[in-house]
């Protein structure tokens, strides 16, 4: 099991499931029934997928495998970043 080529596969499907979260709002009504907020739930994927890629970078052999990792790595810590400030700054707000 190649840890790696998950982990990048993780990180494309964190964005899209973020921009899902981000632009659906019934999504939040449902979520405010349940009591949870979609943001710290996709927040806690994409960590998960940020330590999948360290433990990816074991796996690293080849140009090839190191270039996705950092891909990963850089997709997955930025989008970390987006999401920390908005939960920061929407937790100030309210």
């Amino acid at each position: 099991m190649n840890i790696n080529k998950w982990s990048f596969i993780g990180a494309l499907i964190c964005i899209p499931l973020f921009l899902f979260t981000i632009f659906t709002p019934a999504l939040f009504k449902f979520f405010q029934m349940t009591g949870a907020h979609p943001l710290h739930i996709i927040f806690g994927v994409t960590l998960l997928v940020f330590v999948l890629n360290f433990i990816g970078l074991k796996d690293v052999s080849e140009w090839k495998s190191m270039t996705r990792s950092i891909t990963s790595l850089i997709l997955t810590g930025v989008l970390m970043v987006v999401i920390g400030f908005i939960v920061i700054v929407g937790s100030l707000l309210s």
